[in-house]
Parts: structure tokens; C-alpha cells; sequence
């Protein structure tokens, strides 16, 4: 979805690209704004919310491109929210942060075709890495010679 514009004024022509919203619901006060500080330095558009009623409910009222959820929001409402995105006609990228003895998904999907677990309090790289490989890099603004 590009489209290329010329101002009449301007010498250098300006491709502009979808941003890719990202939702991270965390409960942790640090990691979660770490994750949304590295992802938004990565040029992704971030909210991020630490309330899991909050949290689901934008999953069921928005459209996002990748969704992160820490099982610091309790299993219960990790499964809820895997629930919610299964039912969309197509499914964002999910990552889920939880340690091996937080929640036993290996090799479940939960109806989630893009779906990646990580340790929690993994590197912050990995989950930008993480990002870029399950729904691309984000543009928001290219122009000739930049």
C-alpha cells in the first residue's frame, strides 16, 4: 500500500508506507515501557497497557499488526487474549514473553498462525528481532536521497 506524491514545490518525491501498530500488554513497569521505547525507536507505533481488561478489550475493538503479551497477566487472561485473536479473520503476530514454568505452549498455537514465544525478560533485541521477522520493518516516510 504505497502511494507516491509531488508537490508542485518540492524537489524530492515522498513514498509513504502503513505504520504497523503494535499492542504490548505487560504488567511489568519496567520491561513492558523498554519493550515500547526499543520498538518505537524501531519505528513500530506502540501502545502499551499494563491493565488485562484493557487489553483485551483492544484486542477485540482494534485492528493491530503485532500483538505482545507477558504472562505477567496471568494465564487465564494469556489464553483469553489468544482466544480473541484466533477469531479474527486474520490474525496479527503474536509474541508471548513467559518462562518455561510460567505457561507449557510449546508447540501450541492457539490458533495463532504467526505465533513466537520468548523467555520472558529476554533481550529487548530479540523482541524487536522478533517483530521484524513475523510482520516486517516499519516505514512511515522514505524520500529520494534521505
Amino acid at each position: 500500500m504505497t502511494a507516491e506524491s509531488h508537490d508542485s514545490g518540492s524537489r524530492t518525491p515522498t513514498r509513504c508506507v502503513r505504520l504497523l501498530k503494535v499492542l504490548v500488554v505487560d504488567k511489568d513497569t519496567v520491561y513492558g515501557p523498554t519493550i515500547r521505547l526499543a520498538l518505537e525507536e524501531a519505528g513500530y507505533y506502540l501502545n502499551l497497557v499494563t491493565d488485562v481488561h484493557e487489553g483485551c478489550r483492544r484486542v477485540q475493538e482494534r485492528a493491530y499488526d503485532l500483538v505482545i503479551v507477558s504472562a505477567s497477566v496471568g494465564t487465564a487472561a494469556l489464553e483469553g487474549i489468544l482466544d480473541i485473536l484466533s477469531q479474527r479473520v486474520s490474525p496479527p503476530g503474536v509474541i508471548v514473553l513467559a518462562d518455561p514454568d510460567e505457561l507449557r505452549m510449546d508447540g501450541e498455537s492457539h490458533g495463532v498462525p504467526c505465533l513466537s514465544i520468548l523467555r520472558h525478560h529476554c533481550a529487548i533485541t530479540d523482541v524487536v528481532d522478533t517483530a521484524r521477522a513475523l510482520v516486517g520493518v516499519p516505514w512511515s516516510d522514505h524520500r529520494e536521497g534521505a
